[in-house]
């Protein structure tokens, strides 16, 4: 037999290889695939920030502002906690006074436990401690238990929708304090109220996030009295953990302290560290 017919005979008999041979993945591209997966799975579930801020003056007056923030977050699908603490700073004098005035002095830590029955339901529990000098507040205590329900909840990649509304019980007590202009105790105040809250997040893009929390704490059993705090927060990517920020507070006490005013407001700008 033909050498030549042998060969074909040969060549016949031997499979051809499928048309997407050529798009299969490389062996190093599936290790790397597979590296990525690793990385995410090892993130786990606790997350967590924090960040600082400063304004200096001089000139006409001194003054200068310390602000940081520290959040650590815990997010499974059924529990979620939420540890969280900040603190401020200041004080000013004008150029032609030796004395300087303490304008801001204030520090606060808080927790909060969800237990969720089902996307839509959630079960909470709320510790809380402030104290504000400038307020004449020594002391703030809270504990607040109650239910959310999620209206709005979209969660991609890069893209966060969040809008979630608690209802529950407070109960609230101020033990006060004068520091300035003489330091004199002051009778301290029990709050016992519903709590009416809202928490809402939104990723703009993958780089600017807006968040806002609020809680809305109405006397109904005592003398009348309303406290509501929110805090507005928008921050900017600049790497995948480092960002910029900017925070705006608001806080009002319909019956603060004797010779304080009702309403506080801030506005901060500082750097934000993810870990």
């Amino acid at each position: 037999m033909s050498p030549l017919l042998i060969l074909f005979a040969a060549l016949a008999q031997t499979p051809t290889p499928p048309d997407d041979a050529a798009d299969a993945p490389s062996p190093a591209s599936v290790e790397a695939e597979a590296d990525c997966e690793d990385e995410d799975e090892d993130e786990g579930p606790w997350t967590g920030s924090f960040g600082l801020g400063a304004s200096f003056f001089t000139g006409n007056s001194r003054a200068f502002t310390l602000t940081g923030d520290a959040l650590a977050e815990y997010d499974s699908p059924v529990w979620a906690l939420t540890l969280e603490a900040d603190g401020a700073y200041g004080n000013a004098a004008a150029e032609d006074e030796g004395e300087r005035e303490v304008t801001a002095k204030n520090l606060g830590g808080w927790a909060r436990g969800d237990y969720r029955f089902t996307r839509l339901l959630s079960a909470y529990a709320f510790l809380g401690a402030e104290t504000d000098h400038p307020a004449s507040l020594e002391l703030r205590t809270e504990a607040e238990l109650g239910a959310g329900f999620t209206v709005l909840e979209r969660k991609e990649e890069s893209n966060e929708l969040l809008l979630r509304a608690y209802l529950g019980g407070s109960v609230a007590r101020d033990r006060r304090f004068q520091y300035v202009p003489t330091r004199e105790s002051l009778p301290d105040v029990t709050l016992w109220s519903p709590a009416v809250g809202l928490t809402f997040r939104y990723d703009i893009n993958e780089r600017v996030h807006l968040r806002e929390d609020a809680i809305l704490l109405p006397d109904v059993f005592g003398e009348t009295r309303v406290l509501l705090d929110s805090t507005s927060k928008l921050s900017v990517d600049l790497t995948e953990r480092f960002a910029l920020t900017t925070f705006f507070e608001l806080q009002h006490d319909s019956r603060p302290a004797a010779g304080k005013v009702q309403t506080d407001t801030s506005l901060s700008l500082g750097a934000e560290l993810e870990l």
